[in-house]
């Protein structure tokens, strides 16, 4: 399972990754906490929709349908009920591995997912961190030629 703060967050993050899983016939899926509607500039409701459409079609490309959980963007905090959200999607999807942000991640949505999910992850399914491509912490680990 791949969890992203924002729509856009998998297919930077996680997707070749999921991809690779993919092909080795795991079943993936996608959860994207928040509605994404300051991802730029313009109408929030419009960026929300497009964005929603984008990652909705991106997901496509490896027959998923991602699960939205529509919390405000930009606001996102590792309390009660996102905790409650994740752990009920977790519960449900009982997924092999998730997937999602660094707790040490330059933007305060990806953090509190990353908190979120661990707290929420428990005991209950081993969590990996996605590296914060060139932010705080970045180290690369493999050099592709």
């Amino acid at each position: 399972m791949a969890l992203g703060a924002h729509p856009d967050d998998i297919e930077i993050f996680m997707f070749g990754t999921m991809a690779a899983y993919a092909t080795q016939g795991a079943e993936p899926t996608f959860a994207i906490a928040t509605d994404g509607a300051k991802g730029g500039r313009g109408d929030p409701a419009t960026l929300a929709r497009v964005r929603r459409e984008e990652a909705t079609e991106a997901a496509r490309l490896l027959g998923v349908v991602p699960r939205f959980l529509d919390f405000p963007d930009g606001a996102l905090v590792a309390d009660a009920a996102l905790i409650a959200a994740l752990k009920a999607l977790i519960g449900e999807v009982k997924p092999d591995l998730v997937i999602t942000h660094a707790p040490n991640d330059y933007h305060g949505d990806h953090r509190a997912l990353s908190d979120g999910v661990r707290i929420a992850a428990s005991f209950t399914v081993p969590v990996l961190h996605a590296d914060t491509l060139g932010g705080t912490g970045f180290c690369r680990r493999i050099a592709l030629r």
